[in-house]
């Protein structure tokens, strides 16, 4: 190679890095459009550190701040909870026009399930203008907090004390579980979550999902029905035909708006805040449903095209320097020692190194949600980067014209870290993978990078494929015993992935009351495997992450 070729094949790769950041974020049509304010949305303006865990709460300023800025967006907010600061949203409601539909929030504990009761009954009844309805209690059916009996009675005392409409919020199913709640309220708070449902709908199928749902529940009930959470998330792992993103999120909201107006359905999107905390108890997507995300900037509009990351203008020019610099740094000034094909296999690792790590950096450091969440990202940045480098710097010394011999022992830990890491990651999806994130992001190098490698040791080097992949040797390492295990086990977790999928809907209680008959479920079930697309590109990737292991295994058998 010649300084020139050098050049010119980093400007290219650097452009080739820069172009595929730009075609998976490009603005994406979306038809449907919808210009009016929100009738209400969730209103739980927890910020980063915040949350009822820590017991950390808004500040009264914060909560201002953020009522403010929903006027014009939308009509109403609903509450959860009418303590814990959220005391002073009626004040706030009345002095920004906001309508309030204000909750108590009750759990296991007695004493505060009485305060939240009393809480709610001062504000409806000194607010009267602005708290136009009630709600008592929020999903506790579903997390089997209270039995009904004890629910039924805590609605009871607001009914006797106040003159707002009182409800109770559950998801839909519930509501048809428990009749007895639904006799004693003056309207059903229901939650649609097509995301959510133990057969999860994709966006597609949503509007035919709300409307039938929203039918069955008013035939069956008979009473005003108000859809208490709908909405769906821009970030997370994918559950089966759902898919968390952007273009999803606000194609959903945008149907959820038509299909109400057009059928007179009275709606409340969840939610109008993210909220980083929740993905302690769901994962990812837990925290990312928000219209407007945990720094106060408004996700998506309600017309026109929908832009995947604003940001990644930003993550393209990191990715590119990041790639250039290493590229130029491991061959500017000894150029001459490399033929064409071994010269290219470097600068290409060196590019996706800097693709890898940007990338890893922006999915890592989005799905923290703590202090503590940070140091994990970073601690896995970090790891994925120095493999990634290590990688590029390996073939920098091995693909010349004459080339260096490795003794990196502490290079030969890196991908039997992975391994593990990877057969981990099937055994927790298997076992809970409701909340669990899908982690292809984090394995790009291990899987991608580490492949190219092993090629390049095969068409640079002239090595058999063993030689070329075997994981023991790939730093000039003398072998690695346990391949034989991580071939089984990192198999075991491929099966796991598609498997966790159709294992989780199994297990659903919807799904087996819809579904009484094996002839009916297996066929789903079946489906269940490979719907979720997501879940296959990581069963794939853990199938490449067996090459090294399995080479490693034949090589020791042979020799």
């Amino acid at each position: 190679m010649n300084r020139f070729i050098v050049l010119f094949a980093v400007f290219v790769l650097a452009v080739l890095n820069a172009a595929g950041w730009w075609w998976f974020n490009r603005p994406v049509p979306v038809e449907l459009s919808f210009n009016e304010p929100f009738p209400s949305v969730s209103f739980a303006p927890f910020r980063r550190g915040q949350g009822p865990i820590t017991q950390v709460y808004p500040t009264s300023d914060q909560i201002a701040q953020d009522m403010k800025s929903l006027v014009g967006v939308a009509r109403g907010v609903r509450t959860y909870t009418s303590r814990e600061g959220l005391d002073v949203v009626p004040e706030l409601g009345r002095k920004y026009g906001i309508e309030v539909t204000h909750s108590a929030w009750l759990g296991k504990k007695f004493a505060i399930n009485d305060a939240e009761v009393d809480a709610l009954i001062k504000a409806a009844n000194a607010y009267p203008d602005v708290i136009k309805r009630v709600i008592v209690g929020n999903e506790v059916l579903l997390r089997q907090d209270l039995p009904p009996e004890q629910l039924i009675g805590y609605i009871r005392k607001v009914k006797a004390a106040v003159k707002q409409p009182v409800s109770y919020a559950d998801v839909w199913a519930f509501w048809l579980k428990y009749p007895e709640v639904a006799r004693e309220v003056d309207f059903l708070t229901i939650h649609i979550l097509p995301y959510w449902e133990d057969e999860p709908i994709g966006v597609d199928g949503a509007a035919k999902h709300i409307v039938a749902i929203y039918k069955r529940m008013a035939e069956q009930f008979g009473k005003p029905i108000l859809i208490g959470e709908a909405g769906w998330p821009t970030r997370g792992r994918s559950r089966g035909p759902a898919v968390a993103d952007m273009e999803n999120a606000a194609r959903f909201v945008r149907t959820l708006a038509l299909v109400s107006k057009e059928n007179g359905f009275d709606y409340n999107v969840v939610e109008a805040f993210d909220q980083p905390w929740k993905a302690f108890l769901e994962g990812t997507v837990g925290a990312k449903w928000g219209v407007v995300d945990e720094n106060r900037r408004v996700k998506y509009a309600m017309s026109g095209p929908v832009e995947p990351s604003p940001d990644w203008p930003r993550h393209a020019a990191a990715a590119v320097l990041i790639g250039s610099a290493l590229s130029l740094a491991l061959l500017w000034r000894r150029w001459e020692r490399y033929e064409l094909k071994g010269g290219l296999f470097v600068l290409v690792l060196a590019q996706l190194a800097g693709l890898f790590i940007t990338w890893q950096t922006v999915n890592a450091l989005a799905m923290a949600y703590d202090r503590l969440e940070d140091a994990w990202a970073w601690a896995r940045i970090l790891l994925h980067a120095a493999l990634a480098v290590t990688l590029a710097w390996a073939a920098a010394r091995q693909f010349r014209r004459e080339p260096a011999r490795l003794t990196w022992p502490w290079a030969e830990k890196f991908v039997p870290l992975y391994g593990f890491a990877a057969i981990v990651v099937g055994a927790t999806l298997l076992l809970h993978g409701r909340y669990r994130d899908i982690p292809p992001v984090e394995f790009l190098a291990p899987c991608i990078g580490l492949t190219l490698y092993g090629l390049g040791r095969m068409m640079v080097l002239g090595q058999p494929w063993k030689e070329a992949f075997a994981a023991g040797r790939l730093f000039g390492g003398e072998g690695f015993g346990m391949a034989r295990r991580f071939t089984i086990g990192l198999a075991l977790s491929a099966l796991a992935a598609p498997l966790s999928e159709a294992w989780a809907l199994s297990r659903g209680d919807d799904f087996i009351t819809s579904h009484p008959q094996w002839s009916d479920r297996l066929p789903l079930l079946v489906r269940a495997l490979w719907e979720n697309q997501e879940m296959c590109v990581w069963a794939a990737m853990v199938v490449v992450m067996i090459l090294p292991f399995w080479a490693e295994w034949r090589l020791r058998l042979e020799r």
